[in-house]
């Protein structure tokens, strides 16, 4: 009897210590294997597309403008409203659409759990400013690794989201993607290829998203939404009587 106890009590207390399952993904697949193994490696510090790399970091520092330290910094401290702000309206933010804020919250979690925990985890690439003391970034550093750009992942992935709710501004999405890609480099805090890989694998976690039924239901509320904002804007000025 007392072995018995004893058993219950450690099994009892083993299910109390034991840590809490990962929450599920409402997004992406059980199995992300396919998403996680995308990317080819980096390129190796000595190759010479990774000198290649780091001589872009260089000579873009070398000639940033004040107006790129801007850009860069702005991009620094994004958000999905941040983003999308240049292509929809300063209106576009957590306080006119707590619901998108809310629900972007999720998709963000899911993306994270692919870019930073896994595929980043992966490949340990240093930072050009821990490659080379001449790269000086204007952006703070960093301390997880570089490739992929987790930035230019996020923007990629919504970029790719509310390009597939709001398909008339797809193309300004795309370039507001190009724009946090280049702004990376700009701030030295990653290389042209981290920046690129960021954005395939960006793109690929959201359209792996968009098959989920899930998606679907997400998408009319951010434009059920954001409706009200965007026709205020595209509704005709009143015209004075007597014109």
């Amino acid at each position: 009897m007392l072995r018995k106890a004893i058993f219950i009590l450690v099994l009892i207390g083993g299910v109390i210590l034991a840590p809490a399952a990962s929450q599920p993904y409402k997004y992406l697949p059980a199995d992300c294997s396919a998403l996680v193994h995308l990317l080819p490696p980096p390129p190796a510090t000595n190759s010479p597309a990774g000198i290649a790399d780091l001589e872009i970091v260089l000579q873009i520092q070398a000639d940033r403008t004040p107006d790129q330290i801007r850009r860069a910094q702005r991009v620094a401290s994004q958000s999905v409203f941040t983003f999308a702000q240049p292509v929809l309206g300063n209106w576009f933010n957590a306080t006119n659409c707590p619901e998108t804020q809310r629900l972007f919250k999720e998709i963000n979690r899911e993306s994270q759990s692919i870019v930073d925990d896994q595929v980043k985890k992966h490949w340990q690439r240093l930072r050009p400013y821990q490659a080379s003391p001449a790269v000086q970034p204007i952006v703070g550093r960093p301390g997880n690794t570089s490739y992929p750009s987790g930035h230019s992942a996020g923007a990629a992935l919504w970029g790719t989201i509310l390009a597939a709710a709001f398909p008339d501004q797809a193309d300004a999405f795309k370039a507001q993607i190009r724009e946090v890609m280049w702004s990376r480099v700009i701030g030295g805090a990653h290389y042209p290829s981290d920046t690129a890989a960021g954005a395939m694998l960006g793109e690929a976690i959201a359209r792996t998203m968009l098959q989920a039924p899930a998606m679907t239901e997400t998408l009319e509320k951010i434009r059920a939404e954001v409706a009200p904002f965007r026709q205020h804007e595209t509704e005709p000025l009143a015209v004075p009587a007597g014109r």
